[in-house]
This record gives C-alpha cells, sequence and structure tokens, in this order.
C-alpha cells in the first residue's frame, strides 16, 4: 500500500450514501491507496442508510474537524446558503482540497472560490457537478485546448430529459410524468430547479467557462424549462420529423457568445432526439478535432458517485493542475451577443377563429413583420367555433419571435394559448 488518504463527507443523500457504499465495496481502496473515512455529516444522525453510519465519527459541526488528518472534504449537500459556504471557507482555512458535486455554488460564487483554491494550491474537483457520470470536466481540462472548442450543447439534465422520454414513449402528460419520476427517484418532491432550466443552467455556466476560457456570470445566463411544454407539441413535432429536448448551447460567434437552456426541437435522426430518461448528453465542437459526443446517466446516486471517485483518483494521481489550464483570476469575462443577432426557425401553434379570411389576415401579419413562412399547417378543428394553427416560420431571431407572440396576444382573430419553441435542425 502506497498512501494513506483521509477524507471527510458532508451530506449523506443519494449521492453521499453511494459513494461510502462505493468505497467500502473496495475495500477502501482506491489507486493502492487506502481511503479513511475520518468523519461524515448529515442534517439526520439517526435516519436509516444504506450502510452502517455507526461504523464511523459522526461531525456535529465543523469545528469538530480540527482534531482530525484530513486530506480532502466533500462537499454534498448542495445549495448556496452559509453553511455551504462555511464549508468552503473552513477547507481553505486548514488547507485542505474538496470535491464536490454542488453546481449551484460553482456557477454562482465560483468566481472567488476558484480563484482562491488556485492561489493555496489546493484542488476543486467538480466532475460530480455537471452532468453525473459522464466523465466531461477531465476530457476537456485535459484533452482539448478551449481556443479551438467553438460550441459545447446537449442535455444536461437528466430530470427533464427522463420526464419528456416519459410524455414521448407513454404519451402522458406532463404532470403524470413528473409524478412517475418522483416514483422512480428521478426527481425530487421539489424540482423546481430542475424544472425551470435553472440547474442546466448552472452547468452550462461551469462548463463554458471551462470550454472557452472566459468568465460566465450565472446571472447573465438565459434559461427557460419545461414547465409550459404541452403533450400535443409533442406530437405535432413528431409529424415535422423534430423530437423536443431541453438544450443547453454555448456557442462561440466572433469573439462573443451565445449561451441558452431552453425547450428546443431537433431533428429525430440526431444523437440528441435519441438520448434518452435520465442519460446526459454533452457534444463538444471545434477546430482541428472531430466532434465529441459525451454520453451517460445524468441522475442517479452510484453514477454521481462514480465521478467523485473520478476526482478522487485525480487527486491520488496528483493529476489535477488548474482545471482551467490557466490562472482563474487572469481569465477575462464573456461577453454576449445580442439575442437579435443569432437566427434560427421557430415553431408556433396556437389557434384562430374558424372564419373565412382569418388564414390571409394571418398570412398578411407575418408578412408586414419581414417573417418568412416556411410552412403553415391547419390542423383538425378543437370545434366549430376554433382551429388550430401551427407555423414553422424560416430565419428569425428571439428577440424578433418574442416581439411577435406579444402582438400575437393582441390579435382578436387568436383564440388560446400561444406556443412558440425555437428549432435547432444544424446540431446534434
Amino acid at each position: 500500500m502506497k498512501n494513506n488518504l483521509n477524507i471527510a463527507i458532508i451530506g449523506l443523500g443519494v449521492v453521499g450514501s453511494s459513494l461510502v457504499k462505493i468505497i467500502e465495496n473496495n475495500n477502501y481502496v482506491i489507486k493502492d491507496t487506502k481511503i479513511n473515512i475520518v468523519g461524515i455529516k448529515a442534517n439526520n444522525k439517526n435516519k436509516k442508510r444504506i450502510f452502517d453510519v455507526k461504523k464511523y465519527f459522526w461531525i456535529d459541526d465543523l469545528e469538530s474537524l480540527n482534531s482530525l488528518d484530513i486530506d480532502i472534504i466533500i462537499e454534498l449537500v448542495g445549495g448556496t446558503d452559509t453553511f455551504v459556504n462555511s464549508i468552503y471557507k473552513y477547507a481553505l482555512k486548514r488547507k485542505v482540497s474538496l470535491i464536490t458535486a454542488n453546481k449551484a455554488q460553482l456557477a454562482e460564487k465560483g468566481d472567488s472560490f476558484f480563484n482562491l483554491f488556485d492561489s493555496n494550491d489546493l484542488y476543486l474537483g467538480f466532475e460530480a457537478a455537471v452532468l453525473g457520470s459522464v466523465p466531461v470536466v477531465n476530457t476537456i481540462s485535459k484533452s482539448i485546448l478551449p481556443k479551438n472548442i467553438t460550441s459545447i450543447y446537449g442535455i444536461f439534465n437528466g430530470t427533464t430529459n427522463y420526464i419528456l422520454s416519459q410524455m414521448y414513449f407513454n404519451k402522458i402528460s406532463f404532470k403524470e410524468s413528473l409524478d412517475l419520476a418522483i416514483k422512480n427517484g428521478f426527481a425530487e418532491q421539489n424540482s423546481s430547479s430542475d424544472l425551470s432550466g435553472k440547474d442546466a443552467a448552472h452547468k452550462l455556466t461551469l462548463l463554458s467557462n471551462l470550454s472557452f476560457g472566459k468568465k460566465f456570470k450565472f446571472k447573465e445566463m438565459s434559461y427557460d424549462g419545461i414547465e409550459n411544454i404541452k403533450l400535443i407539441d409533442l406530437n405535432y413535432g413528431l409529424q415535422l420529423g423534430y423530437k423536443l429536448k431541453l438544450l443547453s448551447i454555448c456557442e462561440k460567434i466572433g469573439s462573443k457568445f451565445f449561451a441558452s437552456v431552453a425547450p428546443c426541437f431537433v431533428k429525430q435522426e440526431s444523437l440528441l432526439s435519441n438520448t434518452n430518461f435520465e442519460d446526459n448528453l454533452a457534444i463538444i465542437e471545434g477546430i482541428n478535432f472531430v466532434k465529441t459526443s459525451l454520453l451517460g446517466k445524468g441522475a442517479g446516486g452510484y453514477p454521481t458517485a462514480s465521478s467523485i471517485i473520478s476526482d478522487l483518483m485525480n487527486y491520488i494521481s496528483k493529476d489535477y493542475s488548474n482545471v482551467f489550464n490557466t490562472k482563474y483570476d487572469s481569465m477575462l469575462l464573456a461577453k454576449f451577443v445580442d439575442t437579435s443577432s443569432r437566427k434560427r426557425s421557430y415553431y408556433l401553434r396556437f389557434s384562430v377563429q374558424n372564419k373565412v379570411g382569418v388564414l390571409k389576415s394571418i398570412a398578411n401579419f407575418f408578412a408586414k413583420k419581414s417573417i418568412s413562412i416556411k410552412s403553415i399547417i391547419q390542423l383538425n378543428p378543437y370545434d366549430s367555433n376554433t382551429v388550430p394553427l401551427v407555423i414553422i416560420t424560416n430565419l428569425i431571431s428571439d428577440k424578433k419571435i418574442n416581439e411577435i407572440k406579444k402582438l400575437l396576444k393582441k390579435n382578436s382573430y387568436i383564440k388560446k394559448e400561444i406556443s412558440t419553441i425555437r428549432i435547432e435542425d444544424n446540431i446534434g
């Protein structure tokens, strides 16, 4: 046996408990190094878990760690509250490295912590914070030069992908799919961060920092979720050759960037379209290398814990020179393109009055706004008074489509809701 590595695990939810079991199942040895779990902590000491809590020293508070010899703290609490901040500050004070699965903390407050851990020559591992078991952080930091990457995109949230897959395969509503995800352990009772796109935006922030060697501010990232997605739109999309995914994308346009998390239609034959249930997918495109695709489980205790093991292996191998391949403090702020400069086709669905001349009126409305229509489909009437329409536009900007949506809502011919979905048919 070469070495001993002393770790403290703070947070014993699904991921933390799975990590303990993996270490136990490997007889506490990783890469010829003895892993000593010198302390554990969670909110509830008496909660039943998948391992014997009594085998380990229970950490009542961070100060009780002072008497312990620790190499790494593993933070699996989540969130950005005062206690989480205190864990990072304690690690810096003790001069010990830290591994985390907390994408919110790093995306929202990483500016200070990345720099502090870097300047103190401490490891801050976050593979598990991004795409579960998908080794995207290691791949980018060790294999690809940031200046060569032109875009990174994919499916960065397992919960929403699971819900959309259930809607497609079982033809059930969003609410029914969410209930199923909760029942099967792929969604929390409160999944607002997942459903709103915020979780994916946290991950996109971190991966954009890493991919382009720039500082992306989370508060400047645009994100939208799937709470308002209807089964009817999924079905119409299929008829048009598209499948809907919660797509995360950051691409370089000149010296600036477009970054977005939003429900988008992608081609049915694409890899994006065929990534289902809790799987995550990252696709990296760039100069001087073939497009790289990384696919794996994006949710679940053991898949995520396996990424923590990967970071532990990096630490053991001393293979953790700055993950950004430069001093974080020297990285410049990313600048974003105006939303009018990037154009894509859009899917629009709305209902109109079932009367003569309405279609002509709608066509004239789009013509006056200089919007070219690729196709317009009149669907079977809901009733004798309303007719649903689906319009596919030619290239149009996000900014323009939002203006059009507001104007359509004021049109007396338009009934019920207006659904707009961006079409990304050149990727995946």
